[in-house]
């Protein structure tokens, strides 16, 4: 049960991929944190490029205000203005990518407050984080999951930069293909490659689902002409509805009193008998969020 390992502290929310909030085994965080945290001269928020000792200096006073309890983000904002760091807001966004942070749980329905308090890692989990860098297990993790794929896929899921190198690294561990642009793709040697003309079955992911973030090219997933209708002006990546592999919608859950309204906005084609597995996917994803609630599914066409 996903609640009672969150509340047992063996899954914990924390900042992981491309500095946003994942949630991960315990284990995987201490792994991979080192692995996957930006260079120290990353260009924060607003444009902001703090100096070395800028952000040693921040990290440090961050680190000691959320070594001892969990606290929220407002509060070490008000602690770094009070030392006289400026500009803050950008400043304090540091802390959050850059210290080994986990969000405490509570008994919200979800386990985690909107918004939430912090603590670091080790004070939370009573364990210190791994030291070295591993990006050579983590493209194997990666591989098991989105192989076979480039290098720049597993650079956009992971924000590592030489990805190239990283996966050439692995040796004997993986093979090689070339696709139809006579690009290499890398997998791992005993992972499962079904034939391409296995069925995918319907699904609907989430809103920022790795299947998509875990791509540079997603022209596999998306058809270019589609492209245009994911878009969005803040670079919201919207919960997308997949049929045999490609994304011909997107869809909104909405829970209401006594009932979870989901919308489906198809903006292709789709058969009388995807249509109902949409509809069985939907039912089950309002199910999951209300038990006790009636699902409405409406679709709506483009």
């Amino acid at each position: 049960d996903l609640l009672q390992a969150i509340h047992a502290r063996e899954v914990v929310r924390s900042t992981l991929m491309r500095g946003t909030l994942h949630l991960a085994s315990a284990t995987d965080v201490l792994a991979y944190r080192t692995t996957i945290m930006p260079p120290r001269n990353v260009t924060l928020p607003w444009g902001v490029k703090p100096t070395t000792e800028e952000l040693e200096r921040v990290l440090d006073i961050s680190r000691r205000h959320f070594e001892t309890e969990p606290k929220d983000f407002e509060s070490v904002r008000e602690v770094l203005e009070a030392q006289g760091v400026e500009p803050v807001r950008p400043l304090a966004y540091a802390a959050r990518i850059f210290l080994p942070l986990v969000q405490a749980s509570s008994n919200a329905p979800f386990g985690h407050e909107p918004g939430g308090v912090f603590t670091l890692a080790k004070t939370w989990l009573g364990l210190e984080e791994y030291p070295t860098p591993r990006p050579h297990e983590l493209a194997r993790r990666y591989l098991a999951a989105h192989g076979p794929c480039l290098p720049a896929d597993f650079a956009a899921w992971s924000g590592l930069g030489a990805a190239a190198l990283v996966f050439e690294g692995l040796g004997d561990d993986v093979v090689t293909f070339r696709d139809e642009r006579k690009r290499t793709l890398f997998d791992l040697k005993h992972a499962p490659r079904p034939d391409g003309d296995t069925p995918a079955p319907v699904r609907l992911l989430a809103d920022f689902d790795g299947a998509v973030l875990g791509r540079a090219d997603r022209t596999g997933i998306i058809r270019p002409e589609h492209a245009p209708l994911m878009a969005s002006k803040n670079g919201l990546i919207p919960a997308m509805v997949l049929v045999d592999g490609l994304v011909v919608g997107t869809w909104r859950i909405e829970p209401k009193k006594r009932t979870v309204a989901v919308t489906i906005r198809l903006f292709d084609t789709v058969s009388a008998k995807d249509r109902k597995a949409i509809e069985a996917e939907a039912i089950s994803a309002a199910k999951f969020l209300e038990p006790d609630a009636v699902a409405a599914v409406t679709f709506t066409e483009e």
